[in-house]
């Protein structure tokens, strides 16, 4: 059996163009459930302890295995939202993690 894997998304808006950010989140969030996902959490971030968050926004998501979020990644329907993510945020940052 595969092992689970997690994504983690870390965000920074572009406040120019909130409307493609959004546009991107209200596509890509249930595009990620419907691939086999699990939002675990998602969370706006308020301030830095340690160290200094480049990022304003976290999503983590749990996947059966690898595969699952390649597919995704992989797909023309997630390629069609390229654009707007590419214009709707300063930076965004998306990895593939596993349990230690």
């Amino acid at each position: 059996m595969s092992e689970a894997a997690t994504l983690i998304v870390t965000a920074t808006f572009n406040s120019d163009n909130m409307v493609a950010a959004q546009r991107y989140m209200q596509a890509a969030v249930p595009m990620l459930v419907e691939g086999g996902g699990e939002i675990l959490r998602r969370v706006k971030v308020d301030r830095s302890i340690v160290g200094s968050a480049a990022y304003e926004a976290c999503l983590v998501v749990s996947f059966p295995d690898e595969a699952a979020v390649e597919a995704i990644f992989g797909s023309a329907d997630y390629a069609a939202l390229v654009e707007d993510r590419d214009a709707g945020f300063v930076r965004m940052d998306i990895v593939l993690a596993r349990s230690l």
